[in-house]
């Protein structure tokens, strides 16, 4: 590797950086800073471009006016008491029940919510914690790679995946018998599942889980188990216009009239509304001990400080968020404008690149109907272990420990010249079969996307 491809100071220094990376997540984020010529077109990360270029630039951004005696001091960590309002007014709208205030807690982003539940469920509070260190968290696979940092990272728990089906009838289909098979074969084997993580609409799949399915699952959960189940809804304005089923939120599960205490949604700005640089994130729990968590104890038995102090919703994003909670467009809320008008742009740019796919015999994974958040899941299975037969740029070198051979020269053979496309490789996703890729077809304008769909069919075309 040269100093010139690195695009760093010294061939020592881009040794020096190869080795610290641990993780192809890592390795993906210095490609993209260090390697990628600036053609490059990265739709390897979860972006949403859509509603700032058609609405949100001019009705939002372009009439903020800091001011700095009000957004410069100390702020709730957790949210001023007039965010959380609106928070939960616009959550209230999405789920199809009320959300109350009191059971919304703002932070820097949906990751730091994460880990704030699980550090809440291990604070022993009234009675014995709910988690503890080296607990397992229970998740569909694929799923994104991100709750393992929020779960392993500092709270030390462990993610499982469940492994969906790659092949069949019931491929990329989740079922409650995984669960309950999964959950078992822990159990079995001495260890201790204490949460379940479910996606919906699901990360990388795009799927909205079937209502039927959902009551299935936290009716069993709640039941027969002792596990606490987080819902990532961040998606859940992400529907295509088309979708069905339709979203149902946790709230609106039978389950959760009576266990609310073990259901926590979360959600956040950064995908439906693209704003994934503000770092936004909300925990929706009615648990007690999350409660102590995010608002802080002052109980002498067990004094604690707020744990969003340490990744706040901090004054910056509470004036932000603000404008945008608080602007109109044409007399409409903006919020109600942009939920409403944001089905047809994700449809419109869905239906232009999926074209292009078929167009180019590029396979996926979606079934007619169902709702696709902002992904496509490719099926590139069968360009495995082959090679090009001349030249296709100089191949980036990055690490990659544990991602399948012939799946990372895929990414790399993609990512070159004259390509310059990034995907998401499933093994960092924990997909138990190589050769699957996620395609976010938000992360840049449609006609970028198609073009980039197009370079990618012409590479693909010359594996033999």
């Amino acid at each position: 590797m040269t100093e010139n491809s690195l695009k760093l100071a010294s061939p020592e220094a881009a040794a020096d950086v190869l080795a610290g990376l641990t993780d192809f997540e890592q390795a993906l984020a210095f490609y993209h800073q260090h390697l990628a010529p600036d053609t490059a077109i990265n739709l390897s990360v979860a972006e949403n471009v859509l509603l700032y270029q058609q609405s949100m630039d001019t009705d939002v951004f372009k009439k903020i006016k800091l001011i700095p005696e009000r957004n410069i001091q100390y702020m709730a960590s957790a949210g001023t008491p007039q965010l959380r309002r609106q928070v939960a007014e616009l959550l209230s709208r999405a789920f199809g029940d009320t959300v109350s205030e009191e059971n919304v807690f703002g932070c820097a982003g949906v990751s730091s919510a994460l880990e704030c539940i699980a550090f809440g469920l291990m604070r022993k509070g009234a009675g014995t914690p709910a988690l503890k260190p080296k607990d397992e968290v229970l998740i569909p696979a694929p799923y994104w790679q991100g709750f393992n940092w929020s779960f392993q990272e500092r709270p030390k728990l462990k993610c499982v995946p469940v492994n969906l089906p790659t092949t069949g009838k019931g491929r990329y289909r989740l079922t409650l018998d995984l669960i309950v098979e999964a959950y078992e074969a822990r159990q079995k084997a001495g260890h201790r599942p204490r949460m379940l993580v479910l996606t919906n609409p699901h990360n990388p799949l795009g799927v909205n889980y079937d209502k039927a399915l959902l009551e299935e699952i936290y009716a069993w959960a709640m039941a027969y188990t002792d596990m606490h189940i987080i819902s990532d809804e961040i998606y859940c304005h992400s529907q295509l216009d088309s979708s069905a089923p339709k979203f149902t939120s946790a709230v609106k599960l039978g389950a959760y009239s009576g266990f609310a205490d073990r259901i926590h949604v979360v959600w956040g700005f950064a995908k439906d509304f693209g704003l994934s640089g503000f770092r936004t994130g909300f925990v929706v729990s009615k648990n007690p001990a999350v409660h102590r968590a995010m608002l802080g104890n002052s109980d002498p038995a067990e004094k604690t400080h707020p744990l969003p102090w340490f990744t706040p919703f901090d004054s910056l994003k509470t004036y932000v968020i603000g404008e945008l909670l608080s602007a109109h467009h044409n007399g409409e809320r903006y919020t109600t404008y942009a939920m409403k008008t944001y089905p047809g742009l994700l449809s419109e740019s869905f239906r232009a690149v999926k074209g292009t796919l078929d167009a180019a015999g590029i396979k996926y994974v979606h079934r007619d109907g169902d709702n696709s958040a902002m992904f496509f899941w490719l099926d590139l299975t069968e360009y495995l272990g082959k090679r090009a037969g001349q030249a296709h740029g100089e191949l980036p070198v990055i690490r990659a420990d544990g991602l399948d051979p012939d799946e990372k020269w895929l990414f790399d053979y993609l990512a070159a010249k004259p390509t310059e496309v990034t995907l998401l490789p499933g093994g960092v996703m924990h997909n138990p079969a190589p050769g699957f890729f996620r395609l976010c077809f938000t992360a840049s304008p449609a006609k970028e996307v198609v073009d980039a769909v197009g370079r990618m069919a012409t590479a693909l075309g010359k594996l033999k």
